[in-house]
């Protein structure tokens, strides 16, 4: 293909983007933008990039978005929390070398005041997607999603999804609960019932029932598809 036949090809693609063909006809609608992303230089320790969206969700400029800003946003009853999320962060960041930091996802919820003063509950998922020549984590994707239905949390929410095993790695036990209730628990995750779990573990379905009504107890859940949710990135995929 000739040169300029390339270039002419190239700006076709470009031009039949539905965000070029619609620009000037679709109508603005920022009430579905519920989430924004930037990400963070851990090498200069600064915000290299936010997307518009951060305008749209919290009302601040995006082009004045730094760490201070980021900092200032978050609830004040919140920055210890988010403080100890960090470190936990850093802790498992600091032992993985090379490709082992885009194995995990790092996820934990606290509260922002927008420019408004409103008080947002967002997730925030953490991603590595760049390390050094040495194997350290360089940059991070990081994205907040606005959580309307995420009232409570737990006395610590923080997950890291393995993404190559498919499994959560449990960093604290936040609820407590023992080994084989989580055992269970995700024998139910898995779509068995209490028989089913029974024969598998070759113990009694009253012991399962009353494993069952434990596990809700402490998790503070009134059945297991609200205990599944707070467990798993589905809201917030």
């Amino acid at each position: 293909m000739a040169k300029n036949a390339i270039k002419d090809k190239w700006n076709e693609i470009f031009h039949n983007q539905s965000s070029k063909k619609n620009k000037d006809i679709d109508p603005i609608k920022d009430d579905l933008i519920n989430s924004y992303f930037f990400i963070y230089d851990c090498v200069e320790n600064e915000i290299a990039f936010v997307n518009n969206a951060f305008s749209i969700v919290t009302g601040f400029d995006d082009k004045s978005f730094n760490l201070d800003k980021l900092i200032k946003m978050i609830h004040p009853d919140d920055l210890d929390y988010f403080f100890k999320c960090e470190e936990k962060d850093l802790e498992i960041t600091n032992a993985l070398m090379f490709n082992q930091h885009f194995q995990y996802l790092f996820s934990y919820t606290y509260r922002i005041i927008t420019a408004d003063n409103r008080v947002l509950t967002m997730q925030q998922n953490c991603q590595a997607i760049e390390v050094t020549s040495q194997g350290h984590l360089s940059k991070t994707l990081v994205i907040h999603k606005i959580i309307p239905t995420y009232t409570e949390r737990p006395i610590d929410d923080h997950k890291i999804f393995d993404k190559a095993r498919g499994i959560y790695i449990d960093s604290e036990n936040c609820y407590n609960l023992s080994k084989r209730e989580f055992e269970i628990l995700n024998l139910i995750k898995d779509g068995l019932n209490s028989i089913e779990i029974s024969d598998r573990l070759n113990i009694s379905k009253y012991t399962i029932d009353t494993h069952r009504k434990n596990i809700l107890n402490k998790t503070n859940s009134s059945n297991f598809i609200e205990l599944i949710k707070k467990l798993s990135f589905s809201e917030f995929d």
